[in-house]
């Protein structure tokens, strides 16, 4: 317990930059793996992703040795230690921004034309086929679906759809082509937040650095976008 009060403080002192890995913590008390003064090691079993953040070398070295060499999956969030963790996996971090959803309301949605619905097992390969993606297969569409997968259709088609990622991120979002510029990218993400809010979680996103149409979403939504940047290391 005091390993995790410990871990607990420290990533709330980091602010919006560790709101991931306080999701995973609240959601997953087993996942900590260190916990130091300065600094923070999870382990989430869902996606096999390792979680790391330090302010200080004792307790970067101590987290570092923690993570298997052979680990395909891992986020870093502070870039001080950026080489150290690429050479130990041998993979290449690609730079995100935490989007977190900071006002003590849930959103409103705005006035739009179609219906948001809970999508069930049967749109699995629809969503796989739309989303480019490389890791939108169908079987982690699947567990998307089931985590809480939200469609918005124009009458029966199914315009667009939104989710939750298995490390728990808000994404995959997505309106096909046929229904762009009819503001339902925006419905999506604020419906998204609400349900996130509703189950007692925090909405927050991750977007690549270099995304500027979603970047300016995020903020059209009215989420607060961290300036400090983190970044996935991933096969």
């Amino acid at each position: 317990m005091r390993e995790f009060e410990t871990a607990a403080d420290y990533l709330a002192r980091q602010g919006l930059r560790c709101v991931d890995m306080m999701e995973l913590l609240r959601r997953d008390g087993g996942a900590l793996r260190y916990a130091g003064p300065e600094g923070a090691l999870l382990w989430d079993k869902e996606s096999g992703g390792w979680f790391l953040s330090a302010q200080s070398e004792q307790d970067l070295s101590r987290a570092l040795s923690l993570i298997p060499p052979e680990a395909r999956l891992a986020t870093c969030h502070e870039d001080w230690y950026l080489p150290r963790l690429e050479e130990r996996l041998g993979l290449k971090g690609r730079a995100f921004f935490q989007s977190v959803w900071t006002a003590p309301q849930p959103p409103e949605l705005p006035p739009f034309r179609g219906e948001l619905r809970r999508l069930g097992p049967e749109w699995a390969e629809t969503v796989a086929q739309a989303y480019g993606q490389t890791f939108g297969d169908i079987d982690y569409i699947q567990g998307a679906i089931d985590r809480g997968m939200l469609g918005i259709f124009d009458g029966e088609a199914l315009a667009g759809f939104v989710g939750v990622h298995d490390e728990g991120s808000l994404g995959m979002l997505e309106v096909l082509p046929p229904y762009r510029r009819r503001g339902y990218g925006l419905v999506l993400q604020l419906a998204i937040v609400r349900a996130a809010l509703a189950q007692g979680r925090y909405a927050y996103g991750q977007v690549a650095e270099d995304n500027a149409a979603s970047l300016a979403l995020q903020r059209k939504a009215g989420m607060t976008v961290c300036p400090d940047k983190i970044y996935w290391l991933m096969a």
